[in-house]
């Protein structure tokens, strides 16, 4: 049975409607009780819609509503709370028949009671009630009340007009602001300088004129279209638009908002399983100033790789920053900075284990650290000797989207060793948030303890810290490796805790050694073709005379090339040859065989051809300093064997350091005239007053020995004891003796001049430099 309720006056009557059957309500309106229509219909009363067999069929039940929270009520004004509460206690009167925190057996008052009152008149009194009490209302509003109350809560009694939000550009027409950020997009597309506030509120102003002419005949219109100059300062200060970031504006307005954690519908916080399913890279500079290799004080760049599910670095190097600046004779220096192969060497960075260095601490090894070396030790030989860092191989890693990173040669290093390259989202920062907060930690944790820290603030910057020691670029990058292994991998982290221990951080390298246990370890060592994939690709031309790469000449002995001097087959690289090559070792180059047969080796190795030139180990670095030398010093850019003598010139004056008068030829900055200060008396030379200058001619060399030096000491007597004075001591020489008594002939005789002698006679050949006249040592007498 299926039932529809409608009530009358006079009491409560149910249609029953048997199924299949359709009904009209108007069609039983009038039938009496048990009466039974054509259509299968019958009229019984209230209790026969309580059968088992019967329905409701075409009223839905009520939705229950919940209340306003708490804390949003609470938020509100106090005034607005009080008036919502007052509201609250009318209401549960008239529909409750008695104010709250009345007892349940008090008898209701009889203007609001049920049996007495229909609700209607209900309404009425309480409106009555109110207005004699002096706030005047309506009976509508006392129903519009009770209703609000009902759906809800107490939030439905609050003042819609406490809740109402003010227009984010207030009374400004939105086509207004619309204009504003076309006419800044527009500078932008055009390539136009920003200019101030008042011309852009002229650019404005005129395209409303223009656009909305047919609209500003309404003055309600207009109103809104048309605002005052002060109205346009305040609503460019509302949208953060000043004469400085005008355009700065423009583009963050046009990218959108950033999606955050915080924001509704936002993807949660990166997370990862096991180690490698997920490593973050990024690039950053370090607010360090170092010693670069040419001798130049510069800015460097810290790119590192950190591994999301343990928060390991597993890989870092720091490369120069510099800008462009002339190279002499008008030419070009280009700059340097962090490059596609550098963010590669990271990359290879984590697939080996890193080498402890000499004079390391001893924390610093692995086999004292929380890793467990002797496992790894045995499943890969490389990590005896190995530092406290662990080697992760990234499965996943993201990358934002600078030029390093979305570079070709990196996708194809990543894709040659199995790594799946994900960009992390436009102005989204919880996409790379581990790697980007890993950078502050850095700047905090080992580049403010650095005495020429710059800060990352131009104005809070020192004034003497390009005075201060300097690191060089490879002393720098060793200690922070070793700061990397003896503090960032062994210091607690908040966000690495273990399931059976959840209220103890872990260090990363705590938690590496709980994840690989359960993971396992496998040996990631690169074969020398993979290290061949992973270097700078060039696609070259090769001729009788080999082929070039930057300027330089690579070839073999005649005729070993020859297989390369046709046509690759590649179309897309129109018939060109692949060749690989490091920057930071140029001296030979590897040319890659497409058309190798199976099981030989597709790698050609091919050197520089002026590379005996060399004596020390370069760098494509040195070599673009050396052409930048010859070409501001005249010389030819064809010139190879000039400019590799260039760069062997400057590498010796490198390693030999600035020279002593480097300095007398710099010249100093010019600076305002100063008062000169009175000159001091100088010191006086107590030792020196009455000393002769020393004549060379004067100078005799020290007598020389005619006997053998072996024979000297042949049949030396034994030392008699301290009773022995230096004449037995001269003595018991062979061959010397002491100086016999001074007699009337003894200034024919030959005598020896030892120190001590105060004899009268001329000095012999051979004798101190200060024997003779004027010496001081005559008459016995100085």
């Amino acid at each position: 049975m299926l039932l529809d309720m409608y009530g009358r006056a006079g009491g409560s009557f149910g249609m029953v409607v048997d199924p299949g059957q359709a009904a009209d309500v108007e069609s039983v309106a009038g039938a009496g009780d048990g009466d039974v229509g054509d259509a299968g219909l019958a009229v019984v009363d209230g209790a026969g819609y309580r059968a088992a067999d019967v329905v409701v069929l075409n009223r839905a039940a009520r939705r229950s509503s919940l209340p306003g929270r708490l804390g949003e009520f609470r938020a509100l004004p106090r005034d607005v709370r009080k008036a919502a509460e007052k509201w609250e206690r009318h209401v549960k009167e008239v529909l409750h028949q008695q104010a709250p925190n009345v007892p349940a057996t008090t008898e209701p008052p009889p203007a609001f009671d049920p049996q007495q009152r229909t609700l209607r008149q209900r309404y009425q009194a309480k409106a009555d009630q109110l207005t004699q009490a002096g706030t005047p209302v309506s009976a509508a509003t006392v129903e519009r009340k009770c209703a609000a109350w009902r759906r809800d809560g107490l939030m439905g009694l609050v003042d819609k007009r406490s809740r109402r939000s003010a227009a984010p550009h207030g009374r400004v027409d939105t086509r207004v602001v619309d204009l504003v950020w076309e006419v800044l997009d527009d500078e932008r597309g055009r390539g136009l300088s920003p200019g101030t506030l008042s011309r852009l509120i002229d650019r404005v102003q005129q395209t409303v004129r223009v656009r909305y002419a047919h609209l500003l005949a309404d003055p309600k219109t207009a109103r809104g279209l048309v605002i005052s100059p002060a109205t346009f300062y305040r609503l460019m200060e509302r949208l953060g638009i000043t004469a400085e970031n005008s355009h700065d504006a423009a583009a963050r307005h046009a990218a959108g908002p950033a999606i955050s954690a915080e924001r509704p519908g936002a993807r949660r916080a990166t997370w990862a399983r096991w180690p490698g399913e997920l490593v973050q890279i990024d690039t950053t500079g370090l607010d360090v100033l170092v010693l670069g290799d040419d001798g130049r004080v510069i800015s460097v760049e810290l790119t590192i790789a950190i591994d999301v599910a343990t928060r390991s670095i597993v890989g870092s190097l720091i490369v120069p920053k510099r800008t462009g600046r002339t190279g002499g004779t008008g030419r070009w220096a280009a700059g340097r900075a962090t490059r596609s192969f550098d963010t590669m060497q990271v990359v290879a960075q984590t697939t080996a284990p890193l080498p402890a260095r000499p004079g390391w601490a001893p924390e610093t090894f692995m086999d004292g650290s929380d890793l467990p070396f002797e496992d790894l030790l045995a499943a890969d030989p490389r990590f005896a000797g190995a530092a406290a860092r662990p080697v992760i191989k990234p499965e996943t890693l993201v990358i934002d989207h600078g030029s390093p990173f979305i570079s070709a040669d990196f996708t194809r290093a990543c894709h040659s060793l199995g790594i799946e390259v994900r960009e992390a989202r436009l102005r989204t920062a919880v996409d790379k948030a581990i790697v980007e907060r890993a950078m502050r930690a850095v700047k905090t944790g080992f580049s403010q303890y650095l005495a020429s820290y710059t800060h990352h603030r131009l104005h809070l910057r020192g004034k003497r810290v390009r005075k201060q020691p300097l690191w060089t670029i490879r002393e720098l990058q060793e200690r922070f490796e070793q700061w990397v292994v003896i503090h960032w991998q062994q210091t607690p982290h908040g966000a690495l805790r273990s399931p059976f221990t959840p209220g103890l951080r872990l260090t990363p390298n705590q938690m590496y050694a709980a994840l690989i246990s359960l993971r396992g370890y496998r040996s990631t060592a690169l074969t020398a073709e993979e290290n061949r994939k992973m270097l700078p690709a060039v696609w070259v031309r090769v001729s009788r005379k080999g082929f070039q790469i930057n300027n330089r000449t690579y070839n073999l002995d005649r005729g070993k090339l020859d297989l390369f001097r046709g046509s690759s087959g590649i179309t897309a690289q129109q018939g060109r040859w692949e060749a690989h090559y490091s920057p930071d070792n140029p001296e030979v180059a590897w040319l890659f065989n497409h058309r190798a047969e199976p099981g030989t080796d597709p790698w050609v190795e091919v050197p520089f051809i002026h590379r005996r030139l060399f004596t020390d180990r370069w760098t494509e670095e040195a070599w673009s300093e050396g052409l930048r030398i010859h070409l501001a010093a005249g010389g030819s850019r064809h010139n190879e064997a000039a400019i590799a003598r260039a760069t062997t010139q400057l590498l010796r004056d490198l390693a030999a350091g600035p020279s002593s008068g480097s300095a007398s030829q710099t010249p100093r900055p010019a600076t305002a005239s100063r008062p000169s200060r009175p000159s001091l008396p100088s010191p006086a030379k107590p030792y020196a007053t009455d000393m002769p200058p020393l004549d060379p001619d004067t100078v005799r060399p020290f007598r020389t020995l005619d006997r053998p030096a072996g024979e000297l000491f042949d049949t030396p007597e034994p030392v008699r004891g301290a009773e022995q004075t230096l004449d037995d001591f001269l003595a018991s020489l062979p061959g010397l003796h002491p100086p016999g008594p001074k007699g009337p002939g003894s200034s024919n005789e030959p005598s020896s001049a030892i120190p001590g002698d105060n004899s009268t006679g001329a000095p012999p050949p051979g004798g101190l430099p200060g024997d003779g006249p004027g010496s001081g040592r005559q008459g016995g007498k100085q």
